[in-house]
């Protein structure tokens, strides 16, 4: 059986199922609208595209398609992606990098995979990754790393001022864009290391996200959703070692599901009501659990997940990891998914 199908909705049980041949698709239900992802994978779980939208939303046709390898035909990231038609992939090869990148509509940001490419901030104040203004981008296969503390907002809480007063490794601010849902900024984030930032993931009023098997690893803050309706699923992702917050929302519709977080400060601190789904996750070791996770309540539970080898970065669980079936996403008399960076069809890498 190939599992192709996840459907996220808050009237029914997540479920993984073999409904559609195009690859998993996420579909979270709002008022009047819902975030709408669709990600095709090969049989080995490698993307070969993907959208993230509001639902109704017209996706633009594909064009040529085209690779733009960097550095061979491009000196910079910034110019393969300047260069970049919608449906194109900028593919940047291993090395260490320290651009400060602006994203394009369906333009797809690849490494080659997070132990190979590394974007570095070199500890500056500025974000690394914006896809402000972008939809159905992607990014995948990368490190991101080093982003210091932006000057600006006196206070050290990560919700105490607007978005754009922060800097992070990954931010999109839908803050001057018409009320049009088609009009936000999308992203689908996944099999990337997440490391050493004072923010690992921003969004700012309005911006929409899938945030699928990645590792957030000894950030300050790993995932903010600062302010007033962001929309975001973060699903199958660990979280380890981030001192102040694994999670942390204002007025934010977030669905966390099947995620592993392990040594942080908080694990999720909402401010305000929590109108998404927060189920299935594992929590070991934490200093709080937040005001949103009660465990033993909705599939979440606190358990050792049992990783493979912190010490050497290594976040598959290893045999007997109640993580491999604590995830959720298996339900309807489908196989369980692994909880986690590396459950699911997007979990090979």
């Amino acid at each position: 059986m190939t599992l192709d199908s996840v459907r996220v909705s808050s009237g029914s049980p997540a479920v993984m199922d073999v409904q559609s041949a195009t690859g998993p698709t996420i579909v979270v239900p709002r008022a009047g609208a819902a975030l709408v992802s669709v990600v095709a994978v090969d049989e080995d779980g490698e993307v070969l595209d993907a959208s993230t939208s509001g639902a109704g939303c017209a996706v633009p046709a594909l064009g040529e398609e085209r690779v733009l390898v960097v550095p061979d035909a491009y000196a910079s990231i910034q110019e393969a992606i300047d260069a970049a038609a919608y449906g194109d992939t900028v593919f940047v090869q291993p090395g260490e990098y320290h651009e400060h990148l602006r994203l394009r509509s369906g333009v797809r940001l690849v490494g080659a995979g997070a132990a190979a490419t590394v974007l570095d901030g070199k500890g500056l104040g500025e974000n690394l990754i914006d896809y402000t203004g972008a939809q159905n981008a992607v990014v995948r296969g990368f490190t991101l790393r080093n982003v210091g503390r932006a000057e600006g907002c006196a206070q050290d809480d990560v919700l105490a001022c607007s978005g754009n007063w922060y800097a992070a490794a990954v931010y999109a601010d839908g803050h001057t864009l018409p009320s049009n849902d088609c009009d936000r900024p999308s992203l689908l984030l996944t099999q990337s290391v997440i490391e050493g930032n004072k923010i690992g993931v921003m969004l700012y009023h309005h911006a929409l996200a899938v945030v699928w098997n990645n590792v957030f690893l000894h950030n300050t803050h790993a995932f903010v959703a600062n302010h007033l309706q962001d929309h975001a699923v973060v699903a199958q992702n660990v979280f380890y070692g981030n001192s102040a917050h694994a999670l942390a929302a204002g007025a934010a519709e977030l669905d966390v599901l099947n995620n592993v977080l392990v040594a942080n400060g908080v694990a999720l601190e909402q401010e305000y009501v929590q109108r998404g789904r927060v189920r299935c996750n594992v929590l070991f070791d934490n200093d709080s659990t937040g005001n949103v996770i009660v465990p033993g309540e909705d599939g979440n539970l606190v358990a050792d997940p049992l990783l493979a080898g912190l010490l050497a970065g290594d976040f598959h669980p290893a045999a007997g990891s109640p993580a491999l079936t604590a995830g959720c996403l298996g339900e309807d008399e489908v196989e369980s998914v692994a909880a986690g960076a590396h459950g699911g069809p997007l979990g090979a890498w």
